[in-house]
């Protein structure tokens, strides 16, 4: 038995206690919450960039907020289909 509390003793005697399993934890709970904000980072740039607004959804968006009204978006939408009335 004092071989075995011996060994768990620093060199000044004192007991080590269970305190040294929170050091590795603490820098694995960094390390993932450091990659984790860093990958919801990249990932809502990457969204962004792939779900950019087409023209027709920016005009439909345009005339349901009441920036356009009804002539002036039709007229854009028969433009951007390429027919000419």
């Amino acid at each position: 038995m004092d071989t075995l509390l011996a060994a768990a003793t620093d060199h000044y005697g004192h007991h080590g206690g269970g305190w040294w399993i929170f050091a590795p934890l603490l820098w694995i709970g960094f390390f993932i919450l450091f990659f984790g904000v860093l990958r919801g980072f990249f990932w809502r740039r990457r969204r962004h960039y792939f779900h950019s607004h087409s023209a027709r959804t920016v005009l439909a968006e345009r005339y349901a907020r009441g920036e356009i009204d009804e002539t002036e978006y039709r007229q854009r939408l028969s433009v951007l289909d390429g027919s000419t009335k």
